[in-house]
């Protein structure tokens, strides 16, 4: 059975990292995983009747408020296998290079999935397994298709992400006038404050960007890449 310091270790990404678990605290996001085949190695729960869920230990509400990372008591905390998805996208893909706010990385990969961008890749980003990101995306960074992956492995595996590569820049075309072949695309969002790196410029085949008023000179990371997403699922259903 697993211990309380080790369980208390998964708020720290490095322990998440070295071990390959994560953490996933109440009710909804623990059915969520369960619902969508999560690998659940622990169940630390406060309630005996939750028989669903593998490997229960039942503990009094303050040992388990002693584990949780929120201060708002959850009944329940799954510790996770972390899963091993395949580079291989299945449709439209979303990139994301060296992020590092949990808020953008969460909001992101909700977008995606809402948009119809099944594939997410990180490159140098947020930790997808922590708290900020798992609420910020919904629950959703639990079981999406999600690729922790380095600059190297997308270049590598570049045929099997996408058809098209864009990358999101101020200075790009403007996305609402260029004219897209039914591909598969990447879009690429890079970090809040350098941009997109050169490695991942040179990749892409076009620049793109959102046409603004004089009054905004740029956006956030996260409400800029859920546009151009939006945008490019339009463009998609316009002809199917």
């Amino acid at each position: 059975m697993i211990t309380s310091a080790e369980i208390k270790n998964l708020k720290d990404k490095k322990y998440r990292k070295q071990h390959s678990l994560f953490m996933v605290e109440g009710e909804k996001f623990c059915a969520d995983i369960l619902r969508a085949g999560v690998e659940i190695v622990y169940t630390i729960t406060t309630n005996s009747k939750l028989s669903v869920y593998p490997n229960i230990c039942v503990v009094s509400d303050k040992q388990l408020a002693s584990l949780a990372t929120t201060k708002t008591n959850q009944n329940i905390i799954c510790i996770c296998k972390k899963r091993e998805v395949e580079i291989n996208s299945v449709g439209n893909a979303l990139i994301l290079d060296a992020l590092q706010d949990p808020g953008n990385v969460g909001t992101l990969i909700r977008s995606a999935m809402a948009f119809g961008f099944e594939d997410v890749y990180l490159n140098d980003c947020a930790d997808v397994y922590g708290e900020k990101v798992i609420r910020s995306s919904a629950g959703l960074s639990l079981t999406a298709r999600l690729h922790v992956v380095d600059y190297n492995a997308i270049k590598q595996n570049k045929t099997k992400i996408a058809d098209l590569f864009l990358v999101a820049d101020m200075n790009g075309e403007n996305i609402n006038k260029i004219r897209l072949p039914k591909k598969r695309i990447a879009v690429i969002i890079g970090n809040e404050g350098n941009g997109v790196s050169e490695g991942f410029f040179k990749l892409a085949d076009n620049v793109v960007s959102i046409p603004m008023s004089g009054k905004v000179e740029s956006l956030n990371a996260g409400v800029a890449g859920s546009i151009i997403m939006q945008k490019l699922s339009e463009v998609k259903n316009e002809r199917t």
